[in-house]
């Protein structure tokens, strides 16, 4: 009989190979199965029952886990177990009548109107960067382009500082967006945002060094990674008088909240957003009340309006 790492490594390979699963998940869940294969007498992750399910999760409730975490654990030692019975290595899943907790919905956090002019305006003004004199102003266009980019396409922060200038077109007002598990989508954008790309690509990014084809690019000529632009960006809402905690996924939110109060249907936000599930987008359906109030008062028969 192989060892236990052994069947690890071949639920590993099967992720990253057959279900496309990101890095973070692999990790995620490799660890969350050393931890119950550490909790077994025999630390054999074969010969398991649903009593000792049950009992590593009792535990972890009792240590005061968060739901999200045992509901991750959960996850993890089903999907395990499946492919343990496709593989045929077991006959039976100790995992079958086993429930994840309940996770507490945690609605998205998005930004006013007000609270969005605000940040443009600061983003127009642009950060002093005294310290670059005339180098300044490559920085700021940059700096516009990238949220003004990521207000208007609602892409997630990966997606943009990942995206290549091949994937750019000004001219057609649209990205082509590589997103989780390598899945392209066409993600248009308003003109504004087009205005800022092209000032970017046409003036302030040949002043950058370096011959690489990624689009966002740092003053000496290389990639910007996530905690860069996080960071800009929170001076950017410094400087708005805005809450300094405000992260790059609010305005993918924010994106989402306004299309969805103009009349969006969810089908289209699902495309836009790149969501594989539906039922990842419908947590907007959450964030105002008042649009769906709205909604009632203009189309139900005794809403107000007849």
């Amino acid at each position: 009989m192989a060892p236990p790492t052994d069947y690890l490594k071949l639920f590993v390979d099967h992720l990253k190979i057959d279900k496309g699963s990101s890095q973070n998940t692999q990790s995620a869940y490799r660890r969350d199965l050393i931890q119950f294969q550490n909790s077994l007498p025999e630390r054999d992750l074969l010969n398991v029952t649903e009593a000792d399910v049950q009992q590593f999760l009792a535990k972890l409730k009792d240590s005061e886990h968060k739901s999200s975490s045992i509901a991750r654990k959960v996850s993890a030692l089903k999907q395990f177990y499946k492919f343990l019975i496709l593989e045929e290595l077991i006959t039976e899943d100790p995992t079958l009548f086993i429930e994840a907790p309940v996770k507490a919905q945690r609605l998205p956090k998005a930004l006013d109107s007000n609270s969005v002019l605000q940040l443009l305006s600061a983003v127009e003004e642009g950060l002093p960067y005294s310290e670059l004199g005339p180098k300044r102003t490559v920085l700021v266009m940059r700096d516009q382009a990238m949220v003004y980019l990521l207000y208007a396409a609602g892409l997630r922060v990966t997606e943009l500082i990942t995206l290549k200038t091949s994937q750019v077109d000004i001219e057609g007002e649209f990205v082509r967006v590589i997103g989780k598990r390598s899945k392209e989508r066409i993600v248009p954008f308003a003109p504004i945002a087009g205005e800022k790309l092209y000032l970017y690509l046409t003036e302030a990014r040949p002043a950058l060094p370096g011959k690489t084809e990624t689009l966002f690019l740092g003053l000496r000529g290389e990639p910007l990674t996530r905690q860069a632009f996080w960071k800009t960006l929170k001076q950017l809402a410094l400087k708005a008088g805005l809450p300094v905690n405000l992260h790059p996924h609010m305005l993918r939110h924010t994106f989402a909240t306004d299309l969805l109060k103009a009349g969006m249907n969810l089908r289209s936000l699902q495309m836009l957003l790149g969501h594989s599930d539906l039922q990842t987008t419908q947590v907007y359906t959450h964030v105002s009340p008042e649009t769906l109030a709205e909604v009632i008062k203009r189309y139900h028969p005794r809403g107000g309006n007849s």
